[in-house]
């Protein structure tokens, strides 16, 4: 493993964590109160790379008559869900550390527009480059990922490293552009190697892992 000058972050359930329970989430409730929970995935999609509000994306798709009723509750739950949302202890220290080592840092996440909310609140002015799949318009693990971020960053894959908690989005995302991919696991005990990635338990133990590359 070469030398990183460069360290890419998700931030949902690596940086930040929901304390709201994953199944409540307000867009899934919002889905099933309206009745179209079967549409959930693609709507989704559109929620994550696009800078369109629910009311707008639902238009078409739901003509429900109590819609108002829904979307008010949706907001009310969004808002709570929000305001709970927390950094995990290390991640400030960490993301702050690399930073005075001389690392360049990056936000990489699959993040509609409400939840940039609690980036610029929790985490203001920290990362050097933000792609954020609302703003760019596509999401991991798609490759064109890879290209917003060379042209930001004008750093090679090499001198890149992934963390992130999705084996699929962000693993694979890293695999497939040819960067070294760390995996958040906080249910595990430490440092575990695999054949295409390493995976860690906290945030501090990048630095085991760095001090490791020559």
């Amino acid at each position: 493993m070469k030398e990183k000058k460069l360290i890419a972050f998700d931030l949902y359930d690596t940086c930040f964590e929901f304390k709201t329970p994953k199944d409540q989430l307000s867009y899934k409730q919002l889905f099933h109160d309206a009745g179209i929970a079967n549409q959930r995935k693609a709507l989704k999609e559109i929620l994550l790379t696009s800078q369109r509000s629910v009311e707008d994306i639902l238009a078409d798709t739901c003509p429900d008559a109590k819609m108002h009723i829904h979307l008010e509750k949706y907001y009310e739950n969004l808002r709570n869900e929000i305001a709970a949302i927390e950094l995990f202890p290390e991640t400030k220290d960490v993301l702050s550390s690399l930073k005075e080592k001389g690392y360049k840092i990056a936000a990489i996440s699959n993040i509609s527009v409400p939840y940039t909310e609690a980036l610029y609140k929790l985490l203001p002015h920290t990362f050097n480059y933000e792609i954020l799949s609302c703003d760019v318009g596509v999401s991991k693990p798609d490759k064109k990922i890879f290209d917003i971020l060379t042209n930001m960053s004008w750093y090679r894959p090499e001198e890149m490293m992934m963390v992130g908690d999705s084996i699929y989005s962000d693993i694979e995302w890293a695999k497939n552009a040819g960067i070294d991919a760390v995996q958040i696991n906080r249910n595990s005990v430490g440092i575990q190697k695999y054949e295409d990635y390493t995976s860690i338990a906290t945030l501090q133990q990048l630095f085991d892992i760095l001090s490791k590359i020559i």
